[in-house]
């Protein structure tokens, strides 16, 4: 029988400077306070042991995942398929500034099209299937840093599902454990995460039967 295992999915904390414009490979400034929230996320780590941590190499994940790592003397593996979707040359310009046809034409094809010099939703699902399918492999406790598109494509992915690229994005901040079930995980609510608050609600999902732990507050 596999082995059973936790995954710790994080998305990275608010960023600042950024409103209105269009992100995803550029690099962003994490707002101030970001450390509580990597301490909080240290917590659930612990709370369902988690000996690796993976990571995008943008600054707003790999902030947080160093300073976790080194507080609990995890292994970081940083991982550039944990990337959010590349905008390509609409990197940095404000949403107001792109033509509205291009707006219009993504819209009408979300996995399909890819803005001049970016990638598609498709590159996007094929990288970040790839991370998941060597992650299982790995078969331990781990927590994941990563962004709202990655994060997306992985919820449904941990029900053994493509994931869906027009899914709501998690909160920035918030944190989501997955349990392995016999053939997939199953997934409790996304929610803020506030070090003096954790959400630790996990849906266990075996043989049909549904029951739910309630959220844990310290």
């Amino acid at each position: 029988m596999t082995e059973r295992f936790a995954i710790v999915l994080a998305r990275h904390p608010a960023v600042m400077g950024a409103e209105g414009l269009c992100y995803g490979h550029s690099d962003v400034p994490l707002a101030a306070g970001w450390e509580r929230m990597a301490d909080g996320l240290r917590t659930v780590m612990q709370g369902v042991g988690c000996r690796v941590l993976f990571s995008s190499p943008a600054r707003r994940c790999l902030m947080v995942a160093e300073r976790v790592a080194r507080f609990m003397d995890l292994e970081l593996k940083v991982d550039s398929r944990l990337r959010e979707i590349s905008f390509g040359e609409w990197e940095g310009r404000p949403w107001a500034h792109i033509p509205r046809a291009a707006l219009d034409e993504w819209a009408a094809d979300v996995s399909g099209f890819a803005p001049p010099g970016g990638e598609s939703g498709l590159d996007l699902r094929a990288r970040v299937g790839r991370f998941w399918a060597d992650m299982q492999q790995c078969a331990q406790p781990c927590g994941i840093i990563t962004h709202g598109g990655p994060l997306r494509l992985m919820q449904g992915m941990a029900r053994g599902m493509p994931g869906s690229l027009l899914a709501p994005s998690p909160p920035m901040g918030s944190v989501r454990v997955l349990e392995q079930g016999e053939d997939t995980f199953s997934t409790g609510r996304s929610e803020p995460q506030i070090p003096s608050r954790l959400p630790l609600h996990q849906e266990h999902l075996r043989s049909g039967h549904r029951s739910a732990i309630a959220p844990t507050r310290t």
